[in-house]
């Protein structure tokens, strides 16, 4: 029996409308997604939460005009329906260009200055509040060996259209891959150049997810999550940053058994499976969802293939229902989770394939937003409205809820010293809302007031002797190493748009 997802109607009004939620949510509407991805505006529930939907629509050109991805009807669609919401509409424009084409014109100061003027012509004849831009092929399809000549000729088209755009009264977002440090080495898209991009853009949206493709493993596991939300914290004001969330997962075949004979051509390849699909995976073929230490829930299984050596044999087929979480019908949605293989000549034969799948759930979904939010990030920007459960705007329904009165709270322990390395730990809440504080912690040297330390954490420690309710994960626990001398250190609670909280706790300390 094939479960199926609550109404939205029922579930997100019961939830939504009795917590007034803080708008906080930008949401990717594919073209591909029709009335699916249209389905979250139209009910007025959850689309309190949204601050502004991005229409992905428009592609850029080899000339650098813009063209529609889909239809005008289409798109016109879509916009009245966000409009009828009450939301800014910020259409994505991606880079749907060959190989160095993107790069050739962003080098190129006439060129550029087209795309530019082609840009701000499509968002001033729409009457578009902003622009979205999702240029990812400079960095995916050139490859890395260019980022160095092209890095500077991106910084500069950002910072022409930013100003074209902003005379004109309109709204520069950004979405990129992350950047991140892992070992003390920072990894990850360096070109998009988020520190000197940073004055231009109104928003920045990091595209954390992708962490696996053509291997089994998480879509965006948390500790990466922490990473670069750590690292873009570090360059960027927080206050423009959007946390980009998948509302999708992957499946995989491999192998199972190694002494089998299976063409490793026929086995490494991965469908997209939406958030919805997960549990009806789990249910069609016996596999119980185990939540992986990535945050993510896991699914295996194995389907034994026999059949003559050399024909492709094809395994069953699963059909995914029509689900119904909305308000609004969703269309079928139907595809094949099981690979056709092609299995070496000569005789009959069996192949055990292991199916490995990854998705999120609300769970996971929230722990992510409440780590950008904990750090003062302006939101999230979900990938993509049409794949998500009712189970997500639940989650992120309660992350925003408010909660009765009170102002953010923060405590600072006695530093602890030894060696000339400082540990301070600490707690911080803010009672209005159900989420980790940020913490912005300062040291300054008391003889001249000089900065040697500032950084914002999340307090996600488990601590002791917190109010009733608000759980034991306020905590908060950060070390640096400093010269001897005389310091202060300062710790003062991050609120939603990277303000500091009026609240501050203070401890002198001295290193010897």
């Amino acid at each position: 029996m094939t479960r199926r997802a609550p109404r939205l109607a029922v579930v997100a009004a019961l939830l939504l409308t009795a917590c007034q939620p803080n708008r906080f949510v930008t949401g990717w509407l594919p073209y591909w997604t029709g009335s699916d991805g249209r389905a979250p505006i139209t009910n007025t529930d959850i689309a309190s939460i949204y601050s502004e939907v991005s229409p992905f629509w428009h592609t850029a050109n080899a000339d650098g005009s813009i063209t529609l991805k889909s239809s005008g009807v289409s798109l016109g669609t879509a916009v009245t329906a966000i409009r009828a919401a009450g939301l800014p509409v910020i259409p994505s424009i991606t880079d749907s260009t060959a190989k160095d084409v993107m790069r050739g014109i962003l080098d190129d100061p006439v060129k550029r200055a087209n795309h530019v003027a082609k840009i701000v012509k499509v968002v001033v004849d729409n009457n578009y509040d902003g622009i979205d831009l999702d240029y990812e092929g400079f960095a995916f399809v050139d490859g890395s060996s260019t980022w160095s000549s092209t890095k500077p000729d991106w910084i500069t088209f950002v910072r022409e259209l930013s100003t074209a755009l902003h005379a004109k009264g309109k709204v520069l977002s950004v979405t990129v891959p992350p950047v991140y440090v892992s070992n003390g080495v920072t990894r990850g898209y360096t070109v998009y150049a988020q520190p000197d991009i940073a004055s231009y853009v109104d928003r920045l949206r990091l595209m954390v997810y992708d962490w696996s493709v053509g291997t089994p493993g998480p879509i965006a596991p948390m500790w990466w999550v922490n990473a670069v939300i750590a690292y873009s914290s570090s360059v960027v004001p927080v206050k423009k940053l959007q946390l980009g969330i998948n509302a999708y997962g992957r499946h995989w075949w491999t192998k199972a058994n190694a002494d089998e004979v299976c063409t490793d051509s026929a086995l490494r390849s991965a469908d997209s499976i939406e958030m919805t699909e997960g549990p009806q995976l789990a249910e069609a073929n016996g596999a119980t969802p185990v939540r992986d230490s990535s945050g993510e829930l896991k699914l295996v299984w194995d389907v034994a293939v026999t059949g003559p050596r050399g024909t492709a044999l094809a395994p069953p087929r699963w059909t995914a229902p029509t689900p119904n979480i909305t308000t609004v019908t969703r269309s079928a949605n139907s595809a094949t989770y099981a690979p056709a293989l092609r299995l070496a000549p000569a005789g009959m034969t069996t192949c055990t394939v292991r199916h490995i799948a990854y998705y999120p759930d609300a769970t996971v979904i929230r722990q992510r937003a409440e780590a950008a939010l904990a750090a003062g990030w302006s939101g999230v920007a979900i990938w993509a409205m049409g794949y998500e459960d009712v189970s997500m705007y639940q989650a992120l329904g309660g992350v925003a809820a408010q909660r009765p009165n009170g102002d953010p709270t923060v405590s600072l322990d006695e530093p602890a010293v030894s060696s000339g390395t400082v540990r301070l730990t600490g707690a911080a809440y803010d009672p209005e809302f159900d989420l980790p504080s940020g913490v912005h912690v300062t040291i300054v040297r008391t003889s001249d007031s000089g900065s040697v330390f500032d950084t914002v954490v999340t307090a996600r420690v488990e601590r002791a002797g917190l109010p009733t309710g608000l759980g034991p994960f306020h905590g908060f626990d950060v070390s640096t190493t400093l010269a001897a001398g005389n310091y202060r250190a300062c710790a003062r609670p991050v609120q939603w748009g990277g303000t500091d909280a009026a609240a501050s706790a203070c401890r002198t300390f001295t290193v010897a």
